[in-house]
């Protein structure tokens, strides 16, 4: 014998597809602002710190996109050879 679907079982039903689609909502939304940003950009900090203890980081370029940060980070790299820093290195930072 089937029984009839009462009230409780109806409200059991919606509240799951509420909730569903509240999930489903709560994924989508951030998803979709990423796609709608385009491209990311990056920054290009370097670091460098020096024998006496002083520790100096300052952007070496921003703006830059994907496509040219390689070039970019070689560019930072080879752009302080000689000096008295015991450490140097650049690295992106995502803007």
């Amino acid at each position: 014998m089937t029984r009839r679907a009462n009230v409780k079982d109806v409200k059991g039903g919606l509240l799951r597809i509420v909730m569903a689609a509240a999930l489903a909502a709560l994924i989508a939304i951030p998803a979709t602002r990423v796609a709608a940003a385009g491209e990311q950009l990056w920054s290009v900090v370097v670091h460098i710190e020096y024998p006496n203890g002083f520790v100096y980081e300052h952007a070496f370029a921003t703006g830059v996109p994907v496509s040219d940060l390689p070039a970019i980070l070689q560019a930072c790299g080879s752009a302080h050879r000689f000096g008295s820093a015991v450490r140097y290195h650049c690295f992106p930072v995502l803007e």
